[in-house]
């Protein structure tokens, strides 16, 4: 077989600067991770955690601070005279509680921003006028926000019942506010800053209670990082000397510090109960502290020898699990979760057991399904980055005898892989989606505003150059004014044949457009689906009416089919001859994480479960495929033992009884034939087994049907996987973008020299 191993994608996530998971009143857990390019994106700490959808960043954007938010007591409307049913405000309550979690950031700009999870876009912004905002913070009744500002002074807003309304501001201090954190009953605020202190504050008034100074250095002010309030009113605060201080809350005075690293504390938080503290920075060590109450249990195989007199904290686990800056971190007490993120862009988490480290999880880091497109007849490559597009060349080695069992020489390159086009857009568009058509003639680039349409043409030395569809622009702009349709799209897709576009709007609309007629500067918008906003066929209102992100999108190979995931695990399959809504597959219990058309098969739909299972659907039949009936019991299989999520499926044409199944880290061989038809004998045999059973049936009763096991193979010796397709007969190509090439491009990370090492 022929393998394109291509490294030339130079994806580069960035930095990770802030996480934090929805509040424990909300129904299900999700993980925002906030980056330095603005970026943030939406995990399912569930399954290994999974990625679910991104808020595209942009050029000179940072998000420093991150919270969720979600009110769970009712606002005190009513009139002193007026009495509220316990029944009906138990209803209220509910509702109130039922309502989606609000999601705010706040980065080197003076806004801060909330905005639609289910969009992706800006919902609503307020002005600081303090500068730049390093902190936010949200109260445990999820109705105040409070916000660290650049002029050293703490604004409070009211976020209660949706609102996002200025307050009122804290008196000033000296230097900016780098750090916050709620009281347990909400009643003070307590802040680190740039000018060695930290303070805490009567939440009501603005005043300050407390005025704490932690240790200088040299004379140079010591900067406090982080800062958090434990249930017993203890305050502990990380500083840039390395020192995590423990405090008295109530008096002001140290009760304890600890040298817990070799340079700054750059993140810390606690559980709920405030009996685990964990801390970690610059030296990318992540260590945990527990409070002596007597004899500390620590099972976990990190564990230390615990010293320290009674009411004291010690550590009880040092792991290093980064190798850059560590950022940020955050505990999700419900599901005995830890996450930590940084500089060296990778997410990691501690699951399960007191200190959370019964099983460490290694998050990938480039989640991203649509990042590369291939057309196979021109052998081109298409990379996608924040505001620019990449198109590449295939090469062609000379073919080598792979008979010989001896024979390890790599073939000599005939031809280098080529650089035939930079598409460079403005700094302000930042891509949600891309896609080249399958015989290389037209791109498509969409982000939360516009759709942009190009057409490819030569222009010598196998270069390649674009002119922009204006008359796209133009037909596409009356279709959305008309039928009051938001601009922008979350993905856009050229089904096989380039004669129709795909394109998913914000709003999670799905408008089909005729690609036929361009040369005449036609455009039409032929049909429009809004199934995923809960409408039926019609327009009106289904059951499930709840709008939901389109996360996943395929089309078959002869151009009928569409098919369409949402981040509620609805998966719609349409017939785009017809025009028409085809069906709606079965709710599984395990979301969706990856959705294919097998090439020679174009009615068999495959669909990857978060549990890396899977189940192939007959759409035109509307049923499961004969093979994926008797193959339903995926225990003990190598795909099962697999951290990495399903990403996406490649078919070989000339093996049409195959597929190659592929995530981040694992490519596996999967094949689709029936035990019956492996050979004559094994036929006969069956027919005997048959009559056995016809014969055991009619003397003892029925007997349970016996499930064929999968045949599979599983390769790790890709890693980090973008993208891999068949793009001819035994001819694969595998975009990759190993951990490494990642890290090189990183500054150099906190390094301090032992004696005699």
């Amino acid at each position: 077989m022929e393998v394109h191993r291509c490294r030339f994608v130079e994806y580069q996530p960035a930095a990770i600067n802030a996480l934090d998971f929805t509040p424990p009143t909300v129904k299900e857990t999700r993980l925002a991770v906030g980056r330095a390019d603005g970026s943030i994106e939406i995990w399912d700490p569930h399954n290994n955690f999974r990625f679910l959808k991104v808020i595209p960043g942009g050029k000179d954007l940072s998000v420093e601070s991150l919270v969720w938010s979600h009110q769970s007591v009712l606002s005190n409307q009513l009139d002193d005279e007026d009495e509220e049913d316990p029944e009906e405000k138990k209803r209220e309550l509910a509702e109130l509680l039922a309502e989606p979690p609000r999601l705010f950031s706040s980065g080197l700009s003076p806004y801060i921003v909330e905005w639609d999870p289910v969009s992706l876009t800006v919902k609503e912004t307020v002005d600081s006028n303090g500068g730049a905002v390093w902190c936010l913070a949200v109260n445990s009744k999820g109705t105040r926000l409070a916000a660290g500002c650049e002029d050293g002074r703490i604004r409070l807003f009211d976020i209660e019942d949706g609102r996002l309304e200025y307050m009122r501001s804290f008196v000033p201090q000296n230097g900016r506010v780098l750090s916050i954190a709620w009281g347990p009953q909400d009643d003070y605020i307590i802040s680190g800053g740039s000018d060695s202190a930290l303070r805490k504050w009567n939440a009501y008034t603005g005043e300050t209670l407390l005025r704490m100074t932690v240790d200088r250095a040299n004379g140079e002010p010591t900067l406090v990082w982080s800062v958090a309030a434990l249930k017993d009113n203890t305050f502990v605060s990380g500083d840039s000397l390395g020192n995590l201080m423990f405090w008295n809350g109530d008096r002001g005075t140290m009760k304890q510090t600890i040298k817990a690293h070799a340079a700054d504390i750059l993140t810390l938080t606690a559980n709920a109960d405030g009996t685990v503290v964990v801390s970690s920075g610059v030296d990318c060590k992540i260590m945990t502290y527990q409070k002596v109450e007597g004899n500390i249990n620590n099972n976990n195989k990190n564990k230390k020898k615990v010293t320290g007199s009674k009411g004291t904290w010690a550590n009880v686990q040092r792991r290093r699990n980064h190798w850059h800056d560590v950022r940020a971190l955050a505990i999700d007490d419900k599901n005995g979760i830890i996450v930590s993120g940084g500089v060296d862009v990778g997410l990691v988490a501690g699951v399960g057991g007191s200190l959370f480290g019964d099983r460490l999880i290694q998050v990938a880091p480039f989640p991203e399904k649509y990042v590369i497109s291939l057309a196979k007849a021109q052998n081109l490559v298409m990379g996608t980055f924040a505001n620019s597009i990449s198109l590449w060349r295939l090469g062609r080695a000379e073919e080598v005898e792979t008979s010989a069992a001896n024979n390890l020489a790599l073939p000599d390159l005939l031809e280098q892989h080529q650089k035939c086009l930079e598409l460079q857009l403005k700094p302000d568009c930042n891509i949600t989606s891309s896609s080249l058509s399958d015989d290389g003639q037209w791109i498509v680039v969409a982000d939360v505003e516009t759709v942009r349409l190009f057409k490819l043409h030569q222009v010598g030395d196998g270069q390649l150059a674009v002119k922009k569809m204006r008359t796209f622009d133009q037909a596409l702009a009356r279709y959305l004014a008309t039928n009051d349709v938001a601009a922008g799209a979350h993905h856009v897709l050229f089904t096989p044949g380039s004669n129709r576009l795909v394109i998913v709007t914000a709003e999670s609309r799905i408008l089909v457009v005729d690609m036929l007629h361009w040369e005449e500067g036609n455009f039409d918008v032929v049909r429009e689906f809004g199934h995923h906003r809960g409408l039926d066929s019609e327009g009106h209102q289904t059951k499930n009416s709840q709008v939901a992100t389109v996360i996943s999108i395929t089309a078959s190979s002869d151009g009928q089919w569409l098919a369409t995931g949402d981040d509620l695990n609805r998966i719609h399959v349409f017939n785009l001859d017809s025009l028409k809504h085809h069906t709606e597959l079965p709710h599984s219990y395990y979301i969706h994480t990856a959705l294919s058309f097998n090439d020679f098969r174009p009615n068999e739909l495959f669909v990857g479960l978060a549990n890396n299972e899977f189940h192939i659907y007959n759409v035109e039949k509307n049923r499961l495929t004969n093979w994926s009936k008797a193959h339903t019991d995926f225990t003990g299989t190598p795909l099962e033992k697999i951290r990495d999520s399903i990403k996406g499926v490649a078919y070989n044409p000339s093996e049409p009884k195959q597929m190659v199944i592929y995530g981040n880290t694992y490519m596996c061989l999967v094949q689709l034939t029936n035990n019956k038809d492996a050979s004559a004998t094994t036929q006969a045999s069956q027919s005997d087994k048959r009559q056995k059973r016809k014969r055991d049936i009619a003397s003892t009763g029925p007997v349970h049907q016996v499930k064929s096991p999968i045949q599979m193979q599983v390769s790790n010796r890709y890693q980090q996987i973008l993208f891999a397709g068949f793009k001819s007969d035994n001819s694969l190509v595998l975009v990759e973008r190993p951990r490494f090439s990642v890290l090189e491009k990183l500054p150099p990370s906190f390094y301090k020299s032992r004696y005699g090492a």
